[in-house]
């Protein structure tokens, strides 16, 4: 009795030591054979205790065999694993450097039967990659091995597995291929191919991503995404550091070329079918915020139109360099799900016009609005990458807004940005505050007003001139109170001789000068009506040279001729029973001399016609949030489209000559000041009649 005690404190000792399953066998055949020895010798009743004893060491061994145990799928028999006749031998797994790979959490080397593990080359939130070489044939292959805190999440576990298994399913040149997956022990893993090359996430932050290569490389992507789709599989992670670019796969830059399958989709992780589509992991939302869609963000069933807006956000960021939603995780979120972004061309205007339409397509709010990738592709490869500031428009939104970028800007007529103007800072060709007025002359030169009053420069002037192109080629108008000074100039525009009207809110006048800026008379000044002015807002020159001026504290709007003589005033009463005139916050002179005012105390706009006629009324609702107190700037198109703004606000809206509403504009960045240019068509010379 006492020698089988001792053979099993042996036992479990050599238990704790992890020693070879063939000694344990051996020293438990031996106490066997000595509890049989008692049995036969001293009889049952001397060798119960003893069995008893010796049962309780062959349960001791059990657990140690079955973590023995090893999948056949992972490490088949010896006598299976033979390679053109020869046994495969494992190797240690080390670094370059001989050290041994360690698997992060446990400390303990890196070891997978058929694979020698070279290094370790990446890391995510939840898996590790290693390069290794597969002793089958050398060739080298990527381990991607589950973090060890994530190993006992068997909801976690059967993802990965799940990964493998649908990855394993599709065959194409811009997805990365999975070999196998398996386990040993507690130890899971998937044999990948190896990509040699940067993720698009490095491209990104290096600022090597020109507007050709994006779009080439989104063809690439949106392909692979097909194939996904079309296999039932939703990626739903699309991400800049799921895409690779291989080593060497881009193999021109003007225009760009790409090599096959130099760009490669991976990271299947969260992927899956309708099963999976509200599956969520470790108490979070499955997926990345910045790239999640709207409906994945409320936790939503989503489809393959899910990727379509992810793969959008990637796109924004490749064509722009920043995300197009910053904060933290649940600002981003709430974001994703209430905000629209600016457009690319806000933030970059190289970007052509069909591919800033595209990006805003492709992450419409509504999943119903997003373009199929096929008519993704397709505009992809037929984009214009020709300069997009070399044409003129005939008619445009002039703008100029609250930004650090582009405080001046011209839009289309349909809200898509044109060109961009002028940063706000120190250089010698920024502005250091948003010009408060700006106006198109006929030839197409801009001109600005922005007050400013700079303690000790007397060569500063307010109004600046710019060419078409954006360039700054004159200036004038110094502060003071002489000819050609002031103290605050509030409004601008130009005449149809090119002739510069410049109305100065603190001394009530209206200034005159050339095209160049040389001061040419005055007009106007503190009074009633007829000619002065009490608080004077905004000023418009009509087709035919004549001066409008919005006389906001005489609650009217004057017409004055090109010299400042006064002419006839409109007004508004509030009622016949009841005295004083309604307030007066815009107006615009259209092309053929229609007057659009704003009445603002009862919200709507009145037409009046050259001959004094009232024409349509449009009734302009305030926006929530929006603010009631601030002017109104107007616009008429050659369609006779009406286009209404509110400074401080962010949308403009077009109305039909009728008086309906036909759409919103955007801008993205709060409204200064708004108008609109229509370029005078010269008249076709008349040729004399031959008798």
């Amino acid at each position: 009795m006492l020698i089988a005690l001792v053979m099993l404190a042996i036992i479990a000792a050599l238990l704790l030591v992890r020693a070879p399953q063939w000694l344990l066998a051996t020293l438990l055949i031996l106490t066997v054979s000595l509890a049989l020895g008692v049995l036969v010798v001293g009889g049952l009743e001397r060798a119960v205790a003893p069995l008893v004893v010796y049962g309780l060491g062959l349960g001791l061994l059990i657990p140690a065999g079955m973590a023995a145990y090893r999948s056949t799928r992972v490490a088949p028999p010896l006598h299976k694993r033979r390679v053109r006749g020869q046994i495969q031998r494992r190797r240690r797994t080390t670094t370059k450097g001989g050290d041994p790979v360690i698997v992060p959490g446990n400390n303990e080397p890196l070891d997978i039967p058929g694979y020698d593990v070279l290094e370790k080359v990446g890391s995510g939130g939840m898996a590790s990659v290693y390069r290794a070489q597969r002793l089958s044939d050398g060739k080298t292959v990527a381990l991607k091995v589950p973090m060890e805190q994530y190993v006992a999440d068997a909801k976690f576990i059967r993802r990965f597995h799940r990964e493998a298994e649908v990855a394993q399913r599709l065959d194409h040149v811009n997805i990365v291929q999975t070999f196998e997956h398996g386990s040993l022990g507690p130890q899971h893993y998937m044999v990948m191919e190896f990509v040699d090359g940067r993720s698009l996430e490095g491209f990104i932050e290096a600022g090597e991503l020109s507007t050709e290569l994006s779009a080439a490389i989104m063809q690439h992507v949106a392909d692979a995404l097909q194939h996904i789709h079309a296999a039932g599989i939703i990626h739903r992670d699309i991400k800049p550091a799921n895409i690779m670019i291989m080593k060497g796969g881009i193999k021109g830059m003007n225009p760009p070329v790409l090599a096959e399958g130099a760009v490669k989709l991976m990271d299947f992780g969260i992927a899956g079918g309708k099963v999976l589509s509200r599956l969520t992991m470790t108490g979070a939302r499955v997926g990345t915020p910045v790239y999640m869609s709207p409906e994945q963000a409320r936790g939503l069933k989503i489809d393959h139109r899910s990727d379509t807006y992810s793969l959008g956000l990637v796109f924004y960021e490749m064509l722009t360099g920043q995300t197009a939603f910053k904060g933290g995780y649940e600002a981003i979120v709430h974001q994703q799900i209430f905000q629209t972004p600016a457009p690319p061309r806000q933030l970059n205007l190289r970007v052509p016009k069909a591919l800033d339409q595209l990006v805003m397509r492709m992450i419409a709010k509504d999943p119903d609005e997003r373009p199929s990738l096929a008519a993704v592709i397709e505009v992809l490869a037929s984009a214009d990458y020709g300069d997009p500031e070399g044409e003129e428009l005939d008619e445009a939104i002039v703008l100029t807004v609250n930004s650090r970028q582009g405080v001046v800007r011209l839009l289309d007529t349909e809200g898509n940005l044109h060109l961009s103007l002028g940063d706000l800072g120190v250089a010698d060709d920024a502005f250091s505050t948003a010009p408060v007025s700006v106006a198109a002359a006929p030839d197409g030169h801009l001109y600005a007003a922005a007050f400013e009053y700079r303690v000790g420069d007397e060569s500063h002037r307010m109004i600046t001139k710019l060419d078409p192109a954006g360039n700054v080629v004159g200036s004038f108008g110094p502060y003071g109170m002489k000819p050609g000074e002031f103290l605050y100039p509030a409004s601008i525009d130009v005449g149809p001789d090119g002739t510069v009207y410049v109305l100065d809110s603190e001394t009530h006048k209206v200034q005159r000068f050339d095209a160049d800026g040389a001061f040419l008379m005055a007009f106007g000044g503190r009074g009633g009506g007829q000619g002065t002015f009490s608080d004077p807002r905004t000023i418009t020159v009509g087709p035919d040279g004549r001066v409008y001026v919005l006389d906001y504290g005489n609650r009217q709007v004057q017409r004055l001729s090109h010299d400042g003589l006064y002419q006839t005033r409109w007004a508004f009463r509030l009622g016949s029973d009841q005295p004083g005139m309604r307030l007066i916050d815009g107006f615009t002179v259209s092309g053929d001399g229609t007057l659009f005012i704003s009445d603002g105390t009862s919200g709507k706009i009145r037409s009046v016609t050259p001959a004094g006629k009232l024409g349509t009324t449009y009734t302009f609702d305030k926006l929530q949030g929006e603010a009631s107190d601030q002017l109104l700037d107007l616009g008429v198109d050659r369609a006779g489209v009406l286009y209404v703004a509110r400074r401080g606000g962010h949308i403009i809206r077009r109305f039909a000559p009728d008086g309906t509403v036909l759409e919103t504009v955007e801008t993205y960045s709060p409204i200064v000041h708004m108008g609109l240019h229509i370029k005078r068509v010269k008249p076709a010379p008349v040729r004399a009649l031959r008798a």
